[in-house]
């Protein structure tokens, strides 16, 4: 009567892993009688077996049992019928986690474990519940010694007894529910939007009972693509692939509903055990690498990739319409920056959405009170530090006098559109500030101003400056466009359209941020601009090291070598400064010479030096 060894914590993590990848690689029959057998061996007891509530009161049938004594009948399709406080006392037991019973220790001979060939010597009855309701129970018996379960042991044993109740429920998916429903998706099968958010308000409720509601959105990458590229036959049948892909993927999870929400969306929701919350990501991921490799065989030709975004439901007051709008942020936060993995709704992703939504709101007033503030950064001619031009900056000043800075409001433009109102608001102050200057009489040098790869989504860029020129009639040698070296490479054509169109008006072109990304000499010797800006990330430090000054004079000579004028940013240091000038560079651009300044600031800058740019 020994007491029998126990399982370590990475063994019964290899034990958890083991069920989990059974359950979705398998049939359920096999899968479930796999695991049980695995169980049995792994620990060493007599017989493992699943018992299900059947649909008598107070019933248990037993559905699968594997046994170390092969000439004994396993008891499949057996039914027990209990006592009413017999039940409800092993129900008390279960409230408090697990039953376990051991012979030495004067416990009564346990009457819930059913009909037995003997006494037996230690018994662990693992309760299985879908959300809060009881579903069944995992029993381990022996009958030859005593096994003293530990922590990591009962912690496993309760992670796959729900993992196999969740998959044993899998009738109850979305999938099956709405096989033949006329409220279900025709493509696929699947639920409608309509009724997986009925079915999920209803399910929140029960979350006061413990489990949470992992709420799933997923889309595939590129779906557009595949359809236009291969058919709609051939992107109806991915879609119908991938329906069934997740539906299999994560049904050992309690009252799974899976619908098609919209073309390639699909959303899920299952109660998941608590315990398993910190890791359920982790687990989607491995799912998802499965469905894409499925996915995969009917596009061989393309990546399948697939975007998701999880919100967890710990509490009843959220409702099916936020769970999933919470989700899906989730999903597009991970889509627009580039996660290939699961992605979790935080609270701070709302606070972020909602501030982006007040910069939208407010954008309009911004521009109609002219709260955006145009800055002027110089630029410096290299061979007598006389001022060549300058760069239009944009600045959101609010009304109390505090400063929304680019960092917080470019961004969030340059994905929503509003980038173009933007810049279009700037165009117009700046040609108006060139005008006032020439009614002034005032000195006049070129000013960049800067163009966000959003203009090239359509035209207006192009008749807006044409206007500003008419109506404001500036010499257009005074204007000056930088394109990141970016829009090069993912806009050539239209890019290379648009430096036509401005350089038949006499408007200056030039590349910006040069260096930090990845132009091929190609590029740059097939696109005529009038010059190449250094990004500032070659001035690391005041002591350029020896392959910094090498990198930057071979841009420079070939830059002249093509007949491009080249202008270096972010010099910083008067060592910074001299050597750009032994180099050969034309201007420069940098907190040295002036840190970008409102208006009337430029005005007094401008007066105070010498300006030498012909007109």
């Amino acid at each position: 009567m020994s007491a029998q060894s126990n399982l370590t914590e990475s063994e019964c993590l290899a034990l958890i892993k083991y069920v989990c990848d059974t359950l979705t690689s398998k049939s359920t029959e096999r899968a479930v009688a796999a695991i049980i057998e695995h169980l049995r061996l792994a620990f060493n007891v007599s017989c493992v077996s699943i018992r299900e509530v059947f649909a008598r009161p107070y019933s248990l049938k037993y559905t699968y049992e594997s046994l170390n004594d092969k000439t004994k009948e396993k008891r499949i399709n057996e039914t027990v019928t209990f006592d009413e406080d017999v039940w409800e006392s092993a129900m008390d037991k279960f409230s408090d986690g697990c039953y376990i019973y051991k012979a030495n220790n004067g416990q009564d001979k346990p009457r819930f474990i059913g009909p037995v060939p003997n006494q037996p010597m230690c018994m662990l009855q693992m309760p299985m519940y879908s959300g809060s309701k009881f579903y069944g129970v995992l029993d381990l018996v022996d009958f030859v010694s005593i096994h003293d379960w530990n922590e990591y042991e009962i912690a496993a044993l309760k992670v796959c007894a729900n993992f196999i109740c969740q998959y044993l429920f899998r009738l109850n998916t979305a999938f099956t529910k709405t096989k033949d429903s006329s409220d279900a998706d025709s493509l696929t099968g699947l639920m409608s939007l309509h009724a997986f958010m009925e079915d999920l308000d209803k399910k929140i409720l029960e979350t006061k009972n413990g489990s949470p509601i992992a709420v799933v959105y997923i889309d595939i990458h590129h779906f557009k693509y595949i359809n236009e590229t291969y058919g709609y036959k051939k992107g109806d049948d991915l879609l119908k692939l991938a329906a069934q892909a997740i539906s299999d993927n994560i049904s050992q999870y309690s009252h799974i509903d899976i619908c098609r929400a919209y073309a390639d969306n699909f959303v899920t929701s299952a109660f998941i055990p608590e315990e398993v919350v910190p890791i359920f990501d982790t687990f989607v991921h491995e799912q998802n690498v499965k469905i894409c490799k499925k996915l995969q065989s009917i596009c061989p030709d393309v990546r399948i990739h697939i975007n998701v975004g999880i919100c967890y439901v710990t509490e009843p007051s959220i409702t099916a319409a936020t769970a999933i709008a919470n989700a899906n942020l989730a999903r597009k936060v991970a889509k627009s920056e580039g996660i290939n993995k699961p992605l979790v709704f935080s609270s701070d992703m709302m606070e972020e959405i909602k501030y982006q939504e007040y910069l939208n709101n407010e954008l309009p007033k911004a521009i109609e009170n002219h709260d955006l503030k145009v800055y002027y950064q110089p630029k410096i001619n290299c061979s007598d530090d006389s001022l060549y031009g300058a760069e239009a900056l944009v600045r959101w000043q609010k009304p109390d006098g505090t400063f929304i800075y680019p960092d917080k409001f470019i961004p969030v433009f340059e994905k929503n559109g509003n980038i173009v109102e933007v810049d279009f608001y700037v165009y117009r102050e700046v040609f108006k500030y060139i005008r006032k200057r020439l009614d002034n009489g005032l000195p006049v040098f070129p000013i960049s101003m800067n163009v966000s790869r959003v203009h090239f989504r359509s035209n207006r860029i192009v008749p807006y400056v044409e206007e500003l020129l008419k109506e404001y009639a500036i010499p257009p040698s005074l204007v000056e466009f930088e394109l990141t070296e970016n829009i090069y490479m993912n806009n050539f054509s239209k890019a290379d359209e648009f430096i036509s169109i401005c350089r038949s008006h006499g408007i200056q072109v030039s590349m910006d941020d040069f260096g930090s990304g990845y132009s091929s000499l190609n590029v740059i010797s097939t696109i005529k601009i009038d010059t190449l800006k250094i990004d500032k990330i070659f001035l690391k430090s005041d002591k350029l090291s020896d392959s910094d000054k090498a990198v930057i004079e071979t841009m420079i000579s070939m830059a002249k070598r093509l007949g491009m004028k080249v202008i270096c940013e972010g010099v910083e240091t008067e060592s910074q400064a001299s050597f750009l000038k032994d180099v050969n560079c034309d201007q420069i651009q940098g907190y040295y010479y002036g840190k970008p300044m409102d208006e009337e600031s430029f005005d007094r800058f401008a007066e105070k030096s010498t300006i030498k740019t012909k007109i």
